[in-house]
């Protein structure tokens, strides 16, 4: 008959087999998804790298110093900068002051409450896709819900951009920006999850030496799967039938690569170290004398670009000469016998007095230094 039909011989390889059918998926592969915050915070890369910048950001204590003389007085940080709003700590509104700044390039704050003097004592964070700018022909003007609002000290709207084009006073959304990167990492992480679901590819091949229709093939795969179903028993193959087990690891689907290179990329856009957010270059091994070097590069290389138009954007809320300064001091903070031998140096040399060093270790004065201390104004200047 026609299944009796000899057939001319040929080798087909479990790799032949597979990567036609890893053609067909992705001929049928749907479209790079659309990239929001909402899904880009969905890619592990972008969320590893905003918790990794705004978790340190926020959390770096803030110094409020009043500008003139031969040097800056540091001063109690206002009320704005203990609660600036409503049931909220000032660590969870600099998180999320940072974690706005990140995704969409721009911080905005209304300014619901101020002092006599006519400086915030409250600034509530908004949304930022809530605010529109406009050009009047005049200059730019910005809305909040399609309501034109002054921007601040003008009006009640305060705004803090990050990465500006010239011409443009607010910033450029870096999700926005690197859309085709981000969109590739989550098509990646999409194909990995159904390849991993779907097992990735069928896990055994029956040959047979004759040709089957698809009836015949049909039925042998399900006399073959109901006989081995919950049962670690030896099959017993009829003849012309040959059993072969299939192993592919997912380097070969080149999945893993497709997921490192993301890492990398996104990486890239926020300025942090790929090792920082548990990738790393491929090929590259980075390492670090010290914990003080590497958190120094990472201070001055990751972290500094970001913390100085912060700072700007705050101090804005404070009435000159008054300036805000975030203190970086915890992260080049050294292990304790060197920070002990360098507080001896400073002491011996005379430009450091006991207490001062005690303070840099957070211990209390014990008030019997010798050599005159700095003064340190401590309420609270408005003006």
């Amino acid at each position: 008959g026609l299944f009796r039909r000899q057939v001319e011989a040929r080798d087909v390889s479990a790799a032949d087999i597979l990567a036609a059918i890893n053609a067909r998926r992705l001929s049928a592969a749907p479209m790079a998804p659309k990239v929001t915050t909402d899904s880009a915070l969905g890619l592990s890369a972008v969320w590893a790298c905003i918790r990794l910048l705004a978790g340190v950001g926020s959390t770096l204590p803030l110094d409020v110093y009043r500008l003139g003389g031969e040097r800056p007085v540091e001063l109690t940080p206002p009320s704005l900068f203990v609660s600036p709003q409503p049931d909220t700590t000032m660590t969870t509104w600099l998180y999320q002051l940072w974690t706005s700044l990140l995704t969409s390039g721009n911080a905005y704050g209304l300014v619901s409450a101020t002092r006599a003097n006519g400086y915030p004592t409250t600034v509530e964070l908004l949304d930022p896709t809530v605010v529109s700018w406009h050009d009047s022909g005049d200059g730019w003007d910005t809305k909040l819900d399609g309501r034109s609002v002054p921007r601040w000290p003008v009006g009640p709207l305060w705004h803090v951009p990050l990465f500006t084009m010239p011409g443009r006073p607010w910033g450029m959304s870096p999700i926005d920006t690197a859309k085709a990167a981000i969109a590739a990492g989550l098509s990646a992480e999409s194909f990995g999850a159904g390849f991993f679901d779907a097992g990735g590819n069928p896990n055994a091949i029956i040959y047979a030496e004759q040709e089957l229709s698809a009836d015949q093939a049909k039925g042998i795969k399900q006399a073959f799967v109901s006989a081995t179903a919950g049962s670690r028993e030896p099959a017993v193959m009829g003849a012309g039938l040959r059993y072969e087990r299939i192993q592919v690891s997912p380097d070969e689907a080149q999945f893993l690569d497709a997921q490192r290179f993301t890492v990398e990329q996104v990486a890239r856009i926020y300025g942090v170290p790929p090792e920082l957010i548990g990738g790393a270059t491929s090929g590259q091994s980075v390492t670090y004398a010290n914990r003080e070097q590497r958190s120094a590069d990472f201070l001055t290389y990751g972290l500094m670009p970001y913390l100085i138009p912060i700072e700007d954007g705050l101090s804005a809320l404070l009435p000159r000469p008054q300036r805000v300064k975030f203190n970086t001091g915890g992260l080049l903070r050294s292990d304790l016998p060197t920070r002990y031998a360098a507080h001896a140096t400073g002491i011996a040399a005379g430009f450091l007095t006991i207490d001062e060093a005690r303070d840099l270790e957070d211990l209390p004065p014990l008030g019997e230094d010798e050599g005159p201390d700095p003064v340190h104004d401590l309420g609270e200047v408005d003006a």
